[in-house]
């Protein structure tokens, strides 16, 4: 102690030097602890930098990779191309620029459909709309600006199709056309309503008398950002002759257009009646034509109706029951057929999604 007293400023410089060094000491440890962290993480980012250059295609690799591209390109294009031969057929210049100009063009072409129908001696309804009344009835608003280039191709798509369906009508077999719908594009900013009271049985009214329809998701080919289509849906009637001629004609490949449901049953006689007859010629032609059922089977020619047509071999025509057989049981059915026909573009530039803060 007489030490401390006597020398106090040595013994408090030692005191503090002791308690810094002891401060660096333990300093040095966390930095040597943190150093050992640091060093593992670095070791391992350099290790997943190594395996990502790795995985990184060369510029060798690139190039065979663009020219493969190029390639699938090309041969869409041929593919396109080859099935699309009629589409300087289908797609007519668009001239209006403003919806009431639209809405002229609809019209005419509306009344050119039921003009033609009336000369083939097709029933229809005389207020038959073909899907589009919404533009093309009394006093009806015109379509947006953005609309108007998506309405005409689906109007000129339509057209292409009506004259397939028109061309089934033949001089012995009578043909009515209950409803023609087409499918609301996304271009006329109609909003779907949800939460609406007898929303079901809203949408079933107008699936069978409404002037548009919307496809059933499992069965259409639209897939976003590859495939777009346009569809439609034609409910008409008479033999299954007429089905048959118009599935013949859709199989030529000369558009893409793809039948995706098919749907037969007996038509409602009364509905068949109110469509306005179009000549007397039609009552004559009914008695004159054999008329197959209205199968699915019949439709695309199953063998059972040549086996029942022609008798067995080393059978002779003395049986009974192969006479009875061969007579037809139903005569002049009218069945009503619901075709859902979708017309395919392939999306060869998609747009990028958006991300969440650019759909905020």
């Amino acid at each position: 102690m007489k030490y401390f007293k006597k020398y106090p400023l040595f013994f408090a410089l030692m005191a503090v030097l002791l308690a810094a060094f002891a401060g660096l000491a333990a300093y040095d440890a966390v930095l040597m602890s943190n150093g050992a962290a640091l060093q593992k993480k670095l070791t391992r980012e350099m290790r997943e930098y190594k395996s990502a250059l790795s995985e990184d295609p060369t510029q060798k690799a690139i190039d065979a990779s663009e020219a493969n591209i190029k390639s699938l390109e090309g041969h869409l294009g041929f593919l396109e191309k080859d099935l699309t031969r009629a589409s300087s057929d289908i797609f007519i210049q668009l001239t209006a620029k403003e919806g009431y100009q639209l809405v002229e063009q609809l019209r005419g072409f509306v009344n050119s459909w039921r003009k033609e129908a009336r000369k083939l001696d097709i029933r229809i309804d005389d207020k038959m709309d073909f899907g589009f009344k919404k533009y093309v009835a009394p006093n009806a608003e015109p379509p947006k600006d953005a609309a108007i280039a998506d309405l005409w191709k689906q109007a000129c798509v339509l057209n292409y199709i009506n004259k397939k369906l028109f061309a089934c009508k033949s001089e012995k077999s009578p043909m009515g056309i209950f409803n023609v719908q087409r499918e609301i594009l996304e271009s006329e900013g109609v909003k779907e309503q949800k939460n609406t009271r007898n929303l079901r049985a809203r949408r079933m009214l107008e699936a069978q008398n409404g002037d548009n329809f919307k496809i059933d998701p499992a069965i259409t080919a639209r897939k976003k950002g590859s495939l777009d289509t346009l569809a439609y849906k034609f409910v008409f009637a008479g033999h299954t002759d007429v089905l048959r001629r118009f599935l013949n004609q859709l199989k030529d490949f000369d558009a893409m257009l793809v039948v995706r449901s098919i749907d037969v049953k007996p038509a409602d006689m009364s509905q068949w009646d109110q469509l306005a007859p179009n000549s007397g010629a039609e009552a004559g032609a009914e008695q004159g034509a054999e008329q197959p059922s209205d199968s699915l089977a019949s439709v695309f020619g199953s063998g059972t109706e040549n086996a029942a047509q022609q008798p067995a071999e080393g059978e002779a025509e003395n049986s009974e029951a192969q006479q009875q057989a061969r007579t037809p049981v139903v005569t002049d059915n009218i069945s009503e057929f619901t075709v859902v026909i979708e017309y395919v573009e392939v999306v060869k530039n998609p747009e990028p999604e958006k991300n969440g803060a650019e759909k905020k």
